[in-house]
Parts: structure tokens; C-alpha cells; sequence
């Protein structure tokens, strides 16, 4: 029986030895490469189904994305070559938890969504047509390009451009609008936002008319890590066919006074260019 066990103890060492043999010949690594890259699988694995490890290093979290995201699915151009609004990646990685998809748990998921949203972020939303895109980027769409690592994004929906609302927030149920509306992004990429309520920090000037301020800030989508929000600013109604332009002037606390300027009336864009639910 000694012997016997022996002799198997034997072989499990040489298969073991001639798998690993094996291994480092075809993908072409050193030991000390091929034992860290065991290493960190393992690591992730354990992370992926929460035992033991609680946190992962940059390195790893990036290894984590490229063997669940750019090898199982897809090529990376499919994720890198098109930026997504922190809500598009976090709408996309739950798609992605579905079992007939890429199956992943939820934490596996919010790892990725966080570092999608910190290296391949877009300002503006992209799941419209293209024809679209260039309507909303040339006459709805404001951005200030940041300061102290803070970007806020405003994109002016008049009532004859409100279809384009569900293609712009992150909800399936869009509130309900009144009054003049701004779909707002907010981003940074290293501090936190605050809980501002920028109803409280914003005021609309119609041309030459009195400012006035906002009636309501209503929280879409946040990210968790208060890196991320958006939300609707809502300003009472203004005479949209108006010939003249319409001004934010918004105070955050700490940062420079931050203007965002229409030039109206907005064209018409026709509806069937807009997409449709």
C-alpha cells in the first residue's frame, strides 16, 4: 500500500512537472513570470467570489478588465476606441452580469464599471445615432472643461427636443418635465464630489431679463464612489422661441463662478432623426 502510494505521489509530481513544463513553453514565460501570473489568477478569483481578498492593486484591477472584458468578448478597440458617460459603462456592466452573457457577480462588475469610468469616459452620452450626436454637441450641449479636476456638463432640452430625454438619463422611468430642463454631468477623476444641491448654486438669465433661480435638482444616476453623478436642473419656463440667449451662472463652493451660454431659438431637429424607444 506504501509503495503504491508512492508511486502515485510520483506520477501526480511528474504530470504536475511536465503540465507546467508545458505551460511555460507555449505562452512563452519565465518561471518567475508564469508563478506571478498564477498567483495574481488566483488572487482574482478568490476576489471575483469574495473570499479572502478585499481589495485589488491597480495592476490587478486592470487584469482583471483585460481577461474578462478584452479576451472572453471582445477585442479591446470594441471598449477603447469608444468612450462611454459613467452611466452608459454602468448600464453596459449590467448587462453584462446576465448569465447568457459574460456571467460575471456583482462584485467582478463594479470593479470594472469604476475603472471603465476612469479611463475611457466620454462627457456627452453616445447611444444616439451619430446624425444626432453632432445636433445635440453643436446646439444642446455646454461644458466649462473642467477646473481642479471637477467637469460639469449641461445639455439644454427645450420641449421640442424632450424625446431625446431617455436616451440621456440613466433610468428606465425619466421624470416627468417642467418648467425649462438641463440634463447635468458631473465627473472627477480623483477627489469626490460633494452632496451639493445645485438648485440652491445655479441661476438662469433669459437675454436681458432678471436672473432666476433654479427650482429643483433631481439626482439621476451616482457611482457610489462619488466620482460620477447626473441629474436634472430644473429653471422655470422661458419663452423658447426667443431670439436671444440663454445663460447658467453656477457658484459650487470653493471654485470660480461657471457660465454656460445658448444662443436661441435651437433649430428644429427632425423627429424621425431622433432615435426611438
Amino acid at each position: 500500500m506504501k509503495t503504491l502510494f508512492v508511486s502515485l505521489s510520483v506520477f501526480l509530481l511528474l504530470c504536475g512537472a511536465t503540465f507546467l513544463a508545458s505551460y511555460m513553453y507555449l505562452s512563452e514565460q519565465s518561471p518567475e513570470e508564469m508563478f506571478s501570473n498564477l498567483y495574481t489568477d488566483g488572487k482574482l478569483l478568490l476576489y471575483k467570489h469574495g473570499m479572502l481578498v478585499k481589495k485589488l492593486s491597480p495592476d490587478e484591477v486592470k487584469r482583471l478588465y483585460t481577461s474578462t472584458c478584452t479576451r472572453k468578448c471582445h477585442g479591446k478597440d470594441v471598449i477603447e476606441d469608444k468612450p462611454r458617460t459613467a452611466p452608459e459603462w454602468a448600464w453596459i456592466m449590467a448587462r453584462m452580469k446576465a448569465p447568457d452573457r459574460a456571467g460575471i457577480t456583482d462584485r467582478h462588475a463594479e470593479t470594472i464599471t469604476r475603472y471603465l469610468q476612469e479611463h475611457f469616459l466620454s462627457n456627452v452620452p453616445t447611444f444616439l445615432p451619430e446624425n444626432t450626436m453632432r445636433f445635440i454637441k453643436r446646439h444642446l450641449w455646454k461644458s466649462d472643461f473642467g477646473e481642479s479636476d471637477l467637469y460639469l456638463d449641461f445639455i439644454y432640452l427645450p420641449k421640442v427636443h424632450l424625446s431625446l430625454l431617455p436616451y440621456l438619463v440613466a433610468t428606465s422611468s425619466p421624470p416627468q418635465i417642467s418648467g425649462t430642463a438641463f440634463v447635468v454631468f458631473i465627473n472627477t477623476h480623483q477627489g469626490k464630489i460633494p452632496p451639493w444641491d445645485l438648485a440652491k448654486m445655479a441661476t438662469i438669465q433669459d437675454g436681458d431679463e432678471a436672473p432666476a433661480k433654479a427650482l429643483a435638482w433631481e439626482i439621476i444616476y451616482e457611482d457610489g464612489q462619488n466620482h460620477h453623478k447626473q441629474g436634472i436642473l430644473t429653471f422655470p419656463p422661458v419663452d423658447e422661441s426667443k431670439a436671444t440667449s440663454l445663460t447658467i451662472t453656477i457658484k459650487l463652493p470653493g471654485l470660480r463662478k461657471r457660465t454656460y451660454m445658448w444662443n436661441r431659438p435651437i433649430p428644429i431637429f427632425e423627429k424621425k432623426d431622433h432615435a426611438k424607444p
